[in-house]
């Protein structure tokens, strides 16, 4: 399994029985299957579904694990990154619904660090940048909200406490 699935596998089953995650099916692209025969393809602007029934907000996510300390994005349709252009832009286009919480979850492996920021202070960070990556740093020195997620390994894998990520980012 891929550090990406393994990621997802990990925070899939750090989610309280009370609360729906829903997990969006990749498209075919993703898996390489016939990908160079397909001519229209849908791209997921997000991984995740999760709905907090305590204060009824519906998060859109999409998680991202990276081997460093840093994480590259596309700024247009035709950059390179690791965080594509249509999930920018299909997070922005969710977030303007009341009672969404739309962002990225990043798991910064070297720092066992793993964070949340939401797309708006995501977009206002990589605009305050000359640069097409984000590192620890930069959103450590932004003045931007995000949140630590707490993490315990267990033997080889994590959990993460996905409720107090929930409580802070509700309110």
């Amino acid at each position: 399994m891929n550090s990406g699935k393994a990621f997802e596998a990990d925070f899939g089953k750090s989610i309280p029985n009370n609360i729906l995650l829903y997990r969006l099916h990749d498209p075919a692209q993703s898996f390489g299957i016939n990908s160079n025969k397909l001519r229209f393809s849908h791209k997921n602007s997000f991984d995740y579904l999760l709905y907090y029934p305590t204060t009824r907000n519906l998060y859109a996510l999409e998680l991202k694990t990276v081997k460093g300390n840093s994480i590259s994005f596309e700024r247009c349709k035709d950059d390179k990154g690791e965080i594509h252009y249509h999930q920018i832009s299909g997070l922005k286009n969710w977030d303007q619904y009341e009672g969404t919480i739309c962002g990225f979850v990043i798991e910064f492996r070297k720092s066992s660090i793993t964070i949340f920021i939401d797309i708006s202070n995501f977009e206002k960070l990589i605009s305050s940048i000359n640069k097409k990556s984000i590192s620890l740093n930069d959103i450590y020195n932004s003045g931007l909200n995000y949140v630590i997620i707490p993490q315990k390994k267990l033997r080889t894998r994590y959990r993460y406490d996905v409720k107090s990520f929930l409580d802070i980012t509700s309110n």
